[in-house]
């Protein structure tokens, strides 16, 4: 067993649960996305923080090129991998504070923060922010249950994991971190559509 790989992953219940929400929210995301309340750059933003967090490679080396593609520059992704938040302007350093704490929750914000955050951004606005976080959360977890995956594979199974958990996601979720996206890394436009 490595000791080298502390990244948070998905049980196979968890995963499950957090899919079935993904797909019942995908018209909320749809919606978010067209609304463009929240621009493609702060999206990215969010993105990066939750990242930063989670740590998932497949989305650090994608979301990092479409960030600087969106308009983000490098010192402000350095601030975001760093968590460094405090030099953003308020209206968003509270979501990306927000996105960073809803990722080391777990996905389950305190109560108060998460009241601040709707308070400070209102009803629609929160929640489009809210989609782009839990859209980057469930990837990110799945892509790292997918990179243990791998680790088991090389005889360094991941601690607190099973070998059919990670089989079932990695079957599930590895044509999309193996195949598509190393190809929309050639073409960042293509996730214009989120």
């Amino acid at each position: 067993m490595t000791d080298s790989f502390h990244k948070r992953i998905y049980t196979i219940s968890g995963f499950f649960y957090d899919l079935s929400a993904m797909i019942k929210s995908t018209p909320d995301i749809i919606k978010a996305s067209r609304t463009k309340r929240v621009t493609k750059a702060f999206r990215e933003k969010l993105f990066v923080a939750v990242i930063n967090v989670l740590g998932c490679r497949y989305c650090s080396w994608l979301h990092t090129e479409i960030a600087l593609s969106k308009g983000v520059n490098k010192k402000e992704i350095t601030k975001l991998l760093s968590r460094d938040i405090g030099e953003f302007p308020e209206d968003e350093a509270v979501a990306l504070a927000f996105a960073q704490h809803y990722s080391e929750t777990g996905g389950r914000p305190k109560k108060d923060a998460a009241q601040r955050f709707f308070q400070y951004y209102g009803i629609e606005m929160a929640k489009d922010i809210l989609k782009y976080i839990q859209m980057m959360y469930f990837g990110n977890l799945a892509g790292n249950t997918v990179e243990a995956f791998l680790e088991r594979l090389k005889g360094f199974p991941v601690k607190e994991s099973n070998f059919w958990g990670e089989l079932i996601i990695f079957l599930l979720t590895s044509p999309y971190f193996l195949v598509i996206l190393p190809l929309l890394t050639r073409a960042p436009s293509a996730l214009d559509f989120f």
